[in-house]
């Protein structure tokens, strides 16, 4: 049994060299070839069957190149080309991004719900007054200013030269606040 062992590593290693002389003498050839060629690229004399190997094929000198197809993305080289696990990865993150942002909405969307309830809540209490009002009903929004003056007690003539309104207008203004006033006193004495 050894006798068989010993003799297949003899055969290989002798298999072995073989094929390492071959290769030596073939880059031998292929450089006598080179320097053997014309200023035209014809060959001067050595022949491809010299050897069992695959020929270099021969160019001949006025034959056209045939034109080269578009590169495709599989023709794309290995650096080009995405890498797959890349993707996954860069896949999975974009997907945990996504689910918490749906998480976030969601939770704002019950805020906004819960608000909206609490906003009608508050709305169809009868008797209150309204929290979101800022302006009197009785008071068009353009005397919003001169309102909030006269609620802090500014007498009319500087309400008026500071709005840009007439003497009356501004009485008005502060007759407006006044009775508010008493409206908020009374319902508070209630």
């Amino acid at each position: 049994m050894r006798q068989l062992i010993w003799g297949l590593i003899v055969a290989l290693l002798a298999y072995g060299g073989w094929q390492l002389f071959c290769a030596l003498r073939i880059e031998r050839v292929r450089r006598r070839r080179v320097s053997s060629t014309g200023k035209n690229g014809m060959k001067m004399g050595l022949d491809d069957d010299l050897f069992g190997y695959a020929p270099i094929p021969a160019k001949e000198p006025f034959a056209a190149a045939p034109p080269e197809p578009p590169p495709t993305a599989r023709d794309a080289a290995p650096e080009a080309r995405p890498d797959p696990f890349a993707l996954e990865l860069e896949l999975q993150r974009l997907r945990r991004e996504i689910t918490g942002i749906r998480e976030a909405f969601e939770i704002q969307r019950q805020e906004v719900d819960a608000l909206r309830a609490e906003l009608e809540h508050l709305a169809a209490r009868p008797g209150e007054p309204a929290l979101m009002t800022t302006t009197e009903p009785d008071v068009s929004p353009e005397y919003d200013e001169a309102l909030a003056l006269a609620r802090r007690g500014v007498m009319a003539d500087v309400i008026a030269t500071r709005c840009g309104i007439t003497r009356a207008e501004a009485d008005l203004v502060t007759s407006l606040a006044a009775r508010a006033r008493q409206r908020e006193m009374g319902s508070r004495l209630a």
